[in-house]
């Protein structure tokens, strides 16, 4: 009788190649043929043939005169192989979506999803110190300002992004541990900050408060605490959040060396920032995460109000040409608006002429020229925007995410890894493009498992993908699942493939790839693959 799994036995196959082509284990050939023998006969129900007498034989090659209690080979290989499984997890599989472990005392093999109660995976430590940003609280009596609130924490996040010597973990990471209640301590033990900021804003009608405490994580003792007391003017945001992310970043050098290479915002003389334009902008952020299709349209109509008002805001003229640049790119129908993508790069190219070391500005400049073909032009602005801003991780992941389209590996995996190091708790679409990287590169399995690190469940781009590699594993009866669900979600979806690989200059190789999975399960996406990637070009 096999056992009852509390992971589905398709994510430990996955997992189980993962580790088998992992640096620790493909030059340990033993170690290998005892993890895949003990997960093999677990997940085949043959859980009573996990005894040292038959382990030795089955695996060890002994014979049938082998006595466990006399040779330790058993014994000692076990050891050895749950210390190769701890290091693992710790450096190659931090992030990895399942957790197997061989417990002491047994042969058996125990299995468990990384996120779930009681079992937490190792994550990924930047290589540097790091610090998560918690959103602010608002205190202010008279009327709530959230938006305030919200924008001075992305301000601050971004700020602190510009220092390249600091890993500065992504707002949706740090919003999901504020919402969830997680301790400084538990923080800690779930994705390993250095520091954590933790602030707050009272807004009168004369001046606008804000205190923050800065807290080494680790032993929670609080190593900055500072109150920030200016009019409420419109520049009032800007002088606060320049003068937060330089006193962080020298109580951090003061621990951890200089940090003098950094790029400070440009000069604010002149520019102006109303509270609806700070609104809409702290909307944009949010909606960031979900890309959902109605907030879109609201948000898009929300800034362009506001900048009517407030003219000279170059990340609002940001946010508004990233939001407009998504009614072509992530459109969900067959035609999409060209017209949208022609708009964003004319707001794109007002957010740089309003800023130019604005990097978000840059970010949406590069973007809209990606998405018109102009390949190098994408390359140089996107190099501008990660020197101004080498931390954010949602810019690294959009970056990324372009260059993984062209198969530009070299540059779209180290961006990609960086945003998703960035973003432990929610990283949600960071791993599509990794996972089609590892597809491109044989390694089928860890594609897979790749995409159920954070599934997007509802999500039409991510069903029709997995769709994809679950067909190129054989797992059809997993396949035909997935594009059951991505036909309810998006009946026309043959259709709206077409517009997207074309608004995402995808590259030709990966269409080939894509489309012959999907045929695989009756999907008969008719576009050409050679032609669209030639048609990207233009």
């Amino acid at each position: 009788m096999k056992p009852q799994l509390t992971v589905p036995s398709d994510m430990v196959e996955a997992q189980l190649a993962r580790i088998m082509a992992s640096s620790g284990f493909c030059h340990a050939p033993r170690l290998q043929r005892f993890l895949s023998y003990v997960v093999g006969e677990h997940l085949a129900g043959r859980t009573d043939r996990l005894k040292g007498y038959t382990i030795g034989l089955e695996v060890f090659d002994k014979s049938d005169s082998f006595d466990p209690q006399s040779d330790t080979i058993v014994r000692v290989q076990a050891r050895a192989l749950r210390q190769k499984l701890e290091h693992y997890y710790t450096h190659d599989g931090a992030a990895d979506p399942v957790v197997i472990t061989i417990p002491k005392g047994t042969y058996e093999p125990d299995f468990a999803i990384a996120a779930e109660a009681g079992v937490t995976a190792p994550v990924a430590v930047p290589g540097k110190p790091s610090i998560a940003v918690l959103p602010f609280d608002d205190f202010s009596e008279v009327f709530p300002h959230t938006a305030f609130s919200d924008g001075l924490t992305e301000e601050v996040i971004a700020n602190l992004s510009r220092f390249s010597e600091l890993a500065v973990f992504s707002r949706s990471t740090t919003r999901k541990a504020k919402l969830d209640n997680l301790s400084i301590g538990q923080m800690y033990q779930s994705f390993r900050p250095d520091f954590v900021l933790e602030g707050s804003c009272r807004i009168s009608p004369q001046e606008v408060i804000i205190t923050i405490n800065l807290v080494v994580a680790a032993s929670d003792e609080v190593i900055l605490t500072r109150h920030c007391n200016r009019a409420l003017t419109p520049d009032a945001i800007y002088e606060v959040q320049d003068e937060i992310a330089l006193l962080i970043a020298e109580q951090i050098a003061d621990r951890f060396g200089p940090l003098d290479q950094y790029a400070r915002r440009a000069a604010r003389s002149g520019l102006s920032l109303k509270w609806e334009t700070f609104r809409w902008i702290s909307e944009y952020h949010k909606y960031t995460l979900q890309l959902s299709q109605g907030d879109r349209a609201q948000i898009r109509e929300g800034l362009a109000r506001a900048l009517e008002a407030d003219p000279s805001s170059s990340d609002a003229c940001a946010a508004l040409a990233l939001v407009t640049l998504d009614d072509y790119r992530v459109s969900l129908s067959g035609h999409p608006v060209t017209a949208a993508l022609d708009r964003s790069l004319e707001i794109a190219e007002e957010a740089v002429r309003l800023e130019p070391q604005n990097a978000c500005a840059l970010e949406a400049l590069a973007l809209a020229n990606f998405h018109r073909g102009a390949f190098d032009r994408f390359d140089q602005l996107a190099t501008q925007a990660l020197a101004f801003n080498p931390g954010h991780g949602d810019m690294l992941a959009m970056i990324g995410v372009c260059y993984a389209a062209r198969m530009d590996w070299d540059k779209a995996m180290p961006l990609l890894d960086r945003a998703i190091a960035l973003n432990p708790l929610q990283p949600g679409w960071f791993h599509i493009p990794k996972a089609i990287g590892l597809m491109m590169a044989g390694q089928r399995q860890a594609a897979v498992a790749e995409m159920y690190i954070s599934p997007l469940n509802g999500v039409a781009f991510y069903h029709c993908h997995l769709a994809w590699f679950l067909s190129e594993t054989n797992d059809m009866e997993g396949a035909l699942a997935q594009k059951a669900v991505l036909i309810a979600l998006l009946p026309d979806f043959e259709d709206v493939v077409v517009a997207h690989c074309r608004a995402w200059c995808i590259d030709a190789a990966i269409l080939h790839r894509a489309l012959a999975g999907w045929q695989r399960l009756g999907l008969n996406v008719c576009i050409d693959a050679d032609q669209c990637a030639q048609t990207t070009m233009k």
